[in-house]
């Protein structure tokens, strides 16, 4: 009598944990997220334009939260300073080779490498002054309207990092620092080095 009453329910249970299996394993899409940025470097590219053309590029590793992976049709940053929010959406990406971003699959174990990004106003310059600015990435999903946001950074840029003449190959780098929990900042100048990153703007 008893084995009769429970073995439908523990089928039941059976199929109802199969069905979950094979929706989180196969049929949930999940999104993307990213990992802290191991580094973040703010910098100006001079190309043949009226103006230096601002750059911040950054380290991390994106990766989704589905077996099946996901599409980024696009990746930029919002650069909000004070009242004022700018889009850097040129959008560049290579460890060695720099490659105009133009659609990315995001596997399950994640792709590491490095983002480059240009302002959207290429023949505005805009100037990084010594105060705070928040650097959000931000990312374009193949098949969902609404954009998703990844993370939001405070950073402050030391003085003197860019006087009235900026020099080309002068950068504050943001290394994280995983035992302080914060980033340590650097202004450096390397000639010749920086020069191999070139400006996305068209």
């Amino acid at each position: 009598m008893i084995l009769s009453i429970l073995s439908p329910i523990v089928s039941v249970i059976a199929l109802a944990v199969s069905l979950f299996t094979l929706w989180f394993t196969v049929l949930r899409r999940g999104t993307v997220r990213s990992t802290h940025p191991a580094f973040i470097a703010v910098r100006y590219d001079f190309v043949r334009k009226a103006v230096p053309q601002a750059k911040i590029f950054l380290r991390a590793l994106l990766f989704s939260t589905g077996k099946r992976g996901r599409v980024v049709e696009s990746l930029f940053l919002r650069v909000h300073h004070q009242e004022r929010k700018t889009e850097f959406s040129f959008w560049g990406m290579g460890d060695k080779d720099l490659v105009r971003g133009s659609g990315l699959f995001i596997p399950e174990t994640g792709i590491a490498t490095n983002h480059h990004f240009n302002p959207l106003h290429a023949d505005e310059l805009f100037v990084f002054e010594p105060e705070i600015y928040s650097i959000e990435l931000v990312a374009k999903l193949l098949g969902r309207q609404k954009l998703t946001s990844l993370w939001r950074i405070p950073l402050q840029i030391p003085d003197g990092s860019f006087g009235d003449d900026i020099a080309p190959d002068t950068a504050v780098f943001f290394n994280w620092s995983a035992e302080t929990g914060r980033y340590v900042v650097s202004v450096e100048s390397r000639p010749g080095q920086l020069s191999n990153s070139p400006a996305l703007g068209n």
